[in-house]
């Protein structure tokens, strides 16, 4: 059974004369009382250093090796080490809670106090943000009247209201200028887009209307250019194919009849890009070495194409 060693914390918050130093001081006047804090330094004794340099050297002595012929040894020794351990701890405890008592009462005092303070000053808020709103409406309402001096009904003002106008750090002369310059540019660019050669010069000024962006209407206008272009290319295809419907071409079937046609018409037929094309009989002599020939008539037979001698 080890020597027993007794851990001694004494005179935890010891005040000393003559230690006082002023830390906080309010230059706040409130009913002739001002706040004034002082601490004290405290001092903490014990012989916690000498009592744990102790302990470590004897916790060497408990090693695995020396109980492995004793276990009922090695339960009383742990219960000891256990008890050993539950007593630093409380002892700090104890000690913390003592050194911090005289703190956390302070800090409780204060935050108490600042709340109080907080709710005082929230009364005053309302006030204080009614007089500010008043001034922001007193202040948009100039803005409106020198909007409506314009005569600008195109855009209304909200579209181009900036919030920022109503902070007191703008200028109504610089506000001024900056409804001009906003007059300006829409005129400037409705101008634009009206002098441009377009049939959707209307589609285009009622979409920038919306925007007040130049450069997406102008993106509109070549989209909506596309697909006209589309539109129509379409319609030159179909319309390509009911000429050749009304000409009498032979559509493709199981057992198409074909119709002879002339070099010509072959390659604008070809060229045409059909989806329905014309079968055709195309007459002509070929004169080649043996060789094209034949690469010839392999070309025809791959292809699917038909032809007798003649």
């Amino acid at each position: 059974m080890p020597e027993t060693k007794k851990l001694q914390i004494e005179a935890v918050i010891q005040e000393e004369e003559n230690t006082a130093i002023e830390v906080a001081k309010s230059d706040v006047q409130v009913s002739d009382f001002e706040l004034v804090t002082n601490i004290v330094v405290g001092k903490l004794t014990s012989n916690a250093k000498e009592f744990s340099a102790a302990v470590e050297k004897e916790l060497q002595k408990y090693t695995v090796e020396r109980y492995l012929d004793n276990p009922d040894a090695a339960k009383t020794d742990k219960a000891y080490l256990n008890k050993l351990k539950d007593d630093v701890a409380e002892k700090r405890k104890k000690a913390t809670t003592t050194w911090n008592k005289p703190l956390d009462e302070f800090i409780s005092v204060m935050k108490d106090l600042e709340k109080k303070i907080d709710c005082a000053s929230n009364e005053l808020k309302t006030i204080t943000d009614k007089a500010v709103q008043q001034e922001k409406d007193e202040k948009k309402a100039k803005i409106v009247e020198f909007w409506n001096t314009l005569n600008f009904t195109i855009v209304p003002l909200e579209r181009v209201f900036n919030p920022k106008w109503l902070n007191k750090t703008e200028k109504m002369q610089s506000i001024i200028d900056e409804c001009k310059a906003i007059v300006d540019k829409i005129n400037t660019e409705m101008a634009t887009l009206k002098s441009m050669p377009d049939e959707d010069s209307e589609t285009l000024l009622s979409f920038y209307l919306d925007t007040l962006d130049l450069n997406a209407t102008l993106q509109k206008g070549n989209q909506l250019k596309e697909n006209r272009a589309k539109i129509k290319a379409e319609e030159e295809r179909k319309a390509a194919e009911n000429k050749l419907v009304e000409m009498g071409a032979t559509l493709i079937s199981k057992e198409p009849e074909s119709k002879e046609l002339g070099y010509s018409e072959v390659e604008k037929y070809a060229d045409m890009n059909l989806t329905i094309e014309p079968v055709a009989t195309f007459r002509l002599e070929v004169t080649a070495p043996a060789s094209k020939l034949k690469a010839l008539r392999q070309y025809i037979d791959s292809n699917g194409i038909t032809y007798r001698k003649l």
